[in-house]
């Protein structure tokens, strides 16, 4: 395959000392500090780390936890006992990032020896040195950090995709130091979000929900400019579509929308230009529920094009999921796809009673014979939550990384791979 980056098996990796930046930022009991959900550790353990020992390299560990201030906020020490359970190996945790302890025990790695470094947040180079100057990555790579630890090492290795939409030292910094190559999970969410992207099945379908609005109509218009053949819609963006086509969805719903969405004139300007540019290709709900005092409420709007639902919408009663009728109707598009996308739920799925269109929507993806990718964090987890992950052929690792790619946003990452490849090639090493 021709990729546009390294890959693995583009070296001889044993003996090879080799930086590998994973993304293990996991759920953790602030008052324990014990891991609540270890799915990223699994994922980088058993693809990456495991190929890397099964090659003989020497392999150093970065990551980050969390955020300063916030309780879960806390060194890596935990994650390398996970992570040692998972492949039965130690993975041993140094207390250090880039400094002499960090560094003495990278030059005594043998083979197959696995470190863990600490938390890359405590280092202020990772959360001051961020943002991308629009030329180049020579601020990261300027960072003593980077500087410290690039003589160190033979490869860099990411295969952190969930942080692929930042500009970090730790993620860019190392892209003229040495082979930048794309770990195993890394590689996998490039191939698959292309196949989503880039593939030509017919019909394709795009199912878009959730409250990011912004990133939604972003990764709406990369699709339709692309070819694809519908758009349902859902949840928050659904409103943001039905506000746009001129429909009334109640004081509630619009307030919720003016007070939590930046930019909303624009969103929902754009979203209009969508429905007069793609009219046959935008589906919105024609029923919805609404949450009166936590009980559902089914509306219907029997002639669309009447804009009627504000005719029985309360101003205390927020539009909360879609409809039997709109579920039904968005099933029959699932049922004919060869390909769908989704991002993002179809309403407020963590409250019982109004989580049914969310579930009769991913149910049906999930039985689709059609080529299935699922996106972002909230349906990922909607999808594990409802046992359906096996029902698709790819849930992604990333949330707003996986949300920026699918709207065709720059990512650093993938920029800093490819122009590493330009510098490094086989033949050169």
């Amino acid at each position: 395959m021709n990729r546009d980056f390294l890959v693995l098996e583009d070296f001889e990796l044993e003996g090879k000392k080799i930086l590998v930046r994973v993304d293990i930022n996991s759920s953790i009991n602030p008052e324990t500090g014990e891991i609540l959900d270890d799915t990223r550790i699994k994922r980088h353990a058993e693809k990456t780390i495991e190929y890397l020992v099964n090659k003989k390299a020497k392999i150093a560990i970065i990551a980050h936890q969390s955020r300063p201030g916030n309780l879960d906020f806390v060194p890596l020490e935990k994650h390398a006992e996970r992570m040692s359970e998972i492949i039965k190996r130690e993975v041993k945790f140094i207390p250090d990032i880039c400094n002499s302890k960090a560094k003495k025990a990278i030059r005594n790695l043998k083979n197959k020896e696995i470190l863990m470094l600490d938390n890359l947040r405590f280092h202020d180079d990772e959360i001051k040195i961020r943002t991308y100057n629009g030329e180049n990555f020579e601020p990261q790579e300027n960072t003593e950090m980077v500087k410290s630890l690039a003589p160190e090492f033979d490869l860099f290795v990411n295969d952190a995709f969930a942080t692929a939409h930042r500009c970090q030292p730790s993620i860019v910094g190392f892209y003229n130091k040495m082979p930048m190559i794309a770990g195993k999970v890394m590689e996998n969410e490039i191939e698959q979000l292309n196949k989503a992207v880039r593939g030509n099945e017919k019909p394709s379908l795009l199912v878009l929900g959730g409250s990011k609005a912004e990133d939604s109509v972003k990764i709406a218009t990369n699709f339709l400019e692309r070819g694809i053949d519908k758009v349902l819609t859902g949840g928050v963006v659904a409103n943001i579509f039905l506000t746009a086509s001129g429909i009334n969805i109640g004081n509630s719903s619009k307030d919720y929308i003016k007070n939590k969405i930046k930019n909303h004139e624009e969103i929902i300007e754009k979203a209009q230009e969508l429905i007069e540019k793609y009219p046959e290709k935008i589906e919105m709900p024609n029923d919805i529920a609404i949450n009166c005092g936590g009980f559902r409420k089914g509306i219907f709007c029997e002639e669309f094009d009447s804009k009627a639902f504000v005719e029985n919408l309360s101003d205390k009663c927020p539009v909360n999921d879609i409809g039997v009728e709109t579920v039904v109707r968005y099933i029959a598009e699932i049922g004919k796809a060869k390909k769908i996308i989704a991002n993002g739920p179809m309403g407020v799925f963590e409250e019982k009673e109004f989580s049914g269109g969310t579930m009769e929507i991913f149910s049906a993806i999930a039985e689709s014979k059609a080529f299935t990718v699922v996106g972002g964090g909230e349906t990922a987890a909607a999808f594990n939550m409802y046992g359906l992950k096996n029902g698709v052929n790819h849930i992604s690792t990333g949330g707003g990384a996986c949300i920026s790619y699918l709207a065709g946003k720059f990512m650093p990452a993938i920029e800093a791979m490819k122009r590493n490849k330009e510098k490094f090639s086989k033949k050169e090493l």
